[in-house]
């Protein structure tokens, strides 16, 4: 582990992110630490490199001996003089102690905090995550990291899509700091800079749930504009917000408001209906999972024929719950006789292995869409 990251310190401290970078608001901090680093070892060696010229050309000293007088006079370690001092090899260091005790003191407190209380392998995790980040393709951005943020983050851990999150409230990043293993960016959503630096060019989705519907709006309608084919999910507070919302470029608004009367009503006349589809999303790894796929991503050997035909059901070991037409109408349960026709979507019904069974079995590889 440490010879690792004492390798990857070492291209940090000689090799910083280029000025493009260093614009970037993930490479900031890190840029910052390391010129503070860089700064501090240079005043280091150069009050050492003055003392130890200065010892050599008044005092006519060996260079080592020379060397050996500067580090214990900064140190101020009171061990005995290498060589009886002329008057102004002490008048010399008179001044070579007054003017370095403030400079060097300095560059020793700046290394040892780096380097002191997690500082060191701080910094080399933030450069192993900046890393990953940048590896990120179709992944998923969840702006906030509040009750519902959470939850967000819980379901897309489970479902194992990728994820990071941006969070700019100092209590949150610490907690997704020690106590999650997220991907995540300090910094505000709001700002196109950090959202660039998620990914949003490479992004599949962007979940929006901060508590002020003017930040999610603002955010929906930059990411819009940065990322034309990106699905964007909302959290709205009330029902006008969410047609604004919807206005600015959302796919879908959430309202968890109307979400939990709508699950608090339901248990009032079908408690054991709720409470089954709880059961279904909290199964863990075989869990449920819901999915509308395009007619058109089947293998060509499937499309055009019925759902009978197709043998979806027995073959592919899912269920055609729903079809959904052109028009945006769906048919639930639809008859086996329905023929899938290319511009239609179905929504198939199975746990997790089924969906990876499926998948292999009905949708078209990469290799045939070469």
């Amino acid at each position: 582990m440490f010879p690792a990251n004492y390798v990857h310190f070492i291209l940090l401290f000689f090799h910083l992110p280029d000025v493009r970078h260093r614009r970037r608001f993930r490479f900031r901090r890190m840029v910052q630490t390391i010129q503070r680093l860089r700064l501090a070892i240079g005043l280091a060696i150069f009050a050492l490199a003055f003392g130890t010229v200065g010892y050599v050309v008044i005092e006519g000293f060996s260079w080592f001996d020379a060397y050996y007088m500067a580090v214990i006079t900064l140190a101020s370690v009171g061990f005995s003089e290498v060589h009886p001092l002329s008057d102004a090899g002490r008048l010399f260091t008179t001044f070579y102690i007054l003017f370095n005790v403030g400079l060097f003191a300095y560059s020793i407190s700046t290394i040892t905090g780096i380097f002191a209380e997690g500082g060191f392998n701080k910094l080399i995790n933030e450069f192993r995550m900046n890393r990953k980040i940048e590896a990120l393709s179709d992944h998923t951005i969840v702006c906030g990291y509040g009750r519902h943020a959470t939850e967000v983050a819980q379901e897309l851990g489970k479902q194992g899509i990728p994820f990071v999150v941006i969070e700019n409230r100092h209590d949150r990043v610490e907690q997704l700091r020690h106590q999650t293993d997220h991907l995540f960016i300090e910094g505000d959503a709001t700002d196109d800079d950090v959202l660039e630096e998620a990914g949003i060019h490479r992004a599949g989705a962007l979940v929006v749930t901060l508590p002020s519907d003017a930040d999610n709006l603002f955010i929906t309608l930059s990411a819009r504009q940065i990322n034309p084919k990106l699905r964007i999910i909302s959290r709205a507070n009330n029902l006008a917000d969410e047609i604004k919302i919807r206005r600015a470029g959302a796919d879908h608004t959430v309202v968890p408001e109307q979400i939990g009367g709508f699950y608090m009503a339901t248990l009032v006349n079908k408690p054991d209906l709720v409470e089954f589809f709880t059961l279904l999303s909290n199964m863990g790894p075989s869990n449920v999972v819901f999915e509308e796929i395009e007619v058109r991503q089947l293998h060509p050997d499937l499309q055009g024929k019925t759902i009978q035909e197709s043998g979806l059901h027995a073959l592919g070991r899912v269920s055609v719950v729903a079809l959904r037409y052109p028009n945006g109408q769906y048919e639930l349960n639809p008859p086996a006789s329905a023929v899938l026709r290319s511009d239609w979507h179905i929504v198939v019904l199975g746990n997790a292995e089924q969906m990876r069974h499926f998948r292999q079995f009905a949708l078209i590889s990469p290799s045939d869409k070469g």
